[in-house]
């Protein structure tokens, strides 16, 4: 006869776990998660659990004789990014940067002049040219044989490399330009860089000052820091256009401001992403985006990724920055969970002490824990400290984690879910990548040619491009700088009244590999540390969910 079971089952704001224990010998027998349906606390995520526990039942062939859940409290989160505003460059404007295929090489400024206008002599100008590779090559060249003063080339058209191998001279051609942008301007320069080499001429502000100001418009103090806004947005480029007059930045048609509210009152999202480190739980009580009304939240996490980017001369590109939120919003008291899932499973149900007190009685399990471990749950909307005493949750997690890779990268949150795991590699070739430490190593399976020079994460399906503007000993550094502005300050927030003895971390996000140097760094010397592996068999997951098995198993 099989010995009846009983069920530990923790229902999630993202996840639902649930572990079975046999009753006679106290040790788990089957376990699985499944993804939370609706809300944390409503009917159809008990019914949800429900559903798993009978699966698991049905899969060691017994039969759950008692279950036990704790106080079922919904944790609301948000997650947002707020995109990094443009600089205020005054009468200077970055018209195109970092096109990927540039022609020709060098620099040129001139006034600019539609192709069919070109003069035969006089003053330098920039070509805006409208028509197809074959015509344009043909009276280009036709054009500087018989001297035109044409110092650089804009075109319509994605066809730069094949106007510049029929030019036969080295006039820096630069594609894909809003000729419509560029023909009310009163100067244009226009650079492209050797092939993997910086721009050297519109990066320096004094050679623009210089180039802009040998004209008519004469000096004007508020330039000089206009243009080194305009060189720094140039510094991982290879090619650019910088116009002068005309259409100036729009910087009056930017958002208002972001702001967070402190004890000390209101601030810019740079600020708050600089006090966060030190701010108590709770300390950022309301944000509001974009001028937007204010939010009201328990707790709020900021990662400022551009500065952070910034500070690692992260090849971030031109338009990449911002802010990436998490927000902890208010919520309702704990629903009854026991009667719920006592009803949907049609056994009884014992309702723990809390969740925390479960998750710290499951993660102590782990072979070696002393029984008073501080318990660091990473969740993906929150992190919660778990003393013996009692818990603290703040703000960010690994939903915030994807968020600001996304933001960092330029790439999709469901991208960035995999990017933010751990290294990845350059695909030199098909069946040839480049690993974080320089090493190469052979693929197994050949990669399709389209990947080749991209950074390439682990993915659902084999390798995952990412991106094409970095290599991996520039993304690992970035990647675990993020990992510290997210996991590893939430971590120092929760550890704020002091630790001592040993931490343990549990949760989805601490199966990742990198997790443990990111709490390791916050934590003072003499502290133990390690990852949960429950019961000695069940990992980092199952923390709160063995922790009430437990539970059941002292109730029969």
């Amino acid at each position: 006869m099989t010995p009846p079971l009983v069920a530990g089952v923790d229902i999630g704001n993202a996840t639902t776990e649930v572990v079975l224990a046999d009753a006679t010998t106290g040790t788990p027998v089957a376990w699985d998660r499944t993804m939370t349906r609706g809300a944390k606390g409503s009917p159809s995520s008990v019914q949800g659990a429900a559903a798993l526990v009978r699966r698991l039942a049905r899969r060691v062939s017994g039969t759950v004789a008692l279950a036990a859940v704790a106080p079922l409290r919904p944790v609301r989160t948000s997650a947002a990014t707020v995109p990094e505003p443009p600089p205020d460059t005054g009468r200077f404007r970055v018209l195109t940067a970092g096109v990927s295929s540039p022609g020709g090489s060098g620099v040129g400024i001139g006034r600019p002049v539609p192709l069919d206008e070109v003069p035969a002599s006089g003053e330098p100008v920039v070509a805006l040219v409208a028509v197809g590779y074959r015509e344009a090559a043909a009276r280009l060249r036709a054009l500087l044989s018989a001297g035109a003063p044409i110092v650089a080339v804009l075109l319509a058209a994605d066809e730069a490399r094949l106007v510049a191998n029929r030019l036969g001279a080295p006039v820096p051609i630069v594609d894909g330009v809003d000729l419509a942008a560029v023909a009310g301007s009163a100067l244009v320069a226009v650079e492209v860089a050797e092939p993997g080499r910086p721009l050297r001429s519109l990066t320096d502000p004094l050679f623009l000052a210089t180039s802009f100001g040998a004209t008519s418009f004469g000096a004007v103090p508020a330039d000089s820091g206009a243009l080194r806004r305009v060189a720094r947005q140039l510094a991982d480029v290879s090619s650019a256009v910088v116009t002068v007059g005309g259409s100036a930045s729009d910087v009056s048609s930017e958002p208002l401001p972001s702001r967070v509210w402190t004890p000390d009152g209101a601030v810019s999202l740079a600020e708050a992403a600089r006090l966060l480190a030190d701010a108590r739980p709770g300390a950022f009580a309301r944000y509001a985006l974009d001028g937007g009304d204010p939010i009201v939240v328990a707790d709020l996490a900021v990662v400022d990724v551009g500065a952070l980017a910034s500070s690692l001369l992260f090849r971030a590109g031109t338009n990449e920055g911002g802010y990436a939120l998490a927000g902890l919003l208010p919520t309702a008291g704990p629903v009854p969970a026991d009667v719920l899932l006592g009803s949907a499973l049609g056994v009884p149900v014992v309702c723990a002490t809390s969740e925390a007190t479960a998750a710290h009685v499951g993660a102590v399990t782990t072979p070696g824990a002393p029984p008073d471990a501080v318990v660091v749950d990473l969740g993906g909307g929150t992190v919660d400290v778990v003393r013996p005493e009692g818990e603290r949750v703040v703000a960010g997690g690994g939903d915030l984690l994807t968020a600001a890779v996304a933001l960092g990268l330029g790439v999709t949150r469901g991208a960035a879910e995999w990017a933010k795991r751990g290294p990845a590699v350059r695909l030199e070739t098909p069946q040839l990548a480049t690993q974080e430490d320089g090493d190469k190593t052979f693929l197994p399976v050949p990669q399709q040619a389209g990947a080749v020079g991209w950074l390439a994460a682990p993915g659902p399906a084999g390798l995952l491009p990412i991106s094409v503007r970095i290599g991996p000993a520039e993304w690992r550094s970035f990647r675990l700088a993020l990992k510290q502005a997210v996991l590893g300050t939430a971590v120092r927030r929760g550890l704020q009244d002091g630790v001592t003895g040993t931490v343990l971390v549990v949760g989805g996000p601490a199966g990742d590999d990198e997790v443990l140097r990111i709490v390791d760094a916050v934590l003072p010397d003499g502290v133990g540390l390690g990852r949960g592996n429950v019961a000695g068999a069940l990992g980092h997951r199952y923390a709160v969910a063995w922790g009430l098995a437990l539970a059941a198993l002292a109730a029969l």
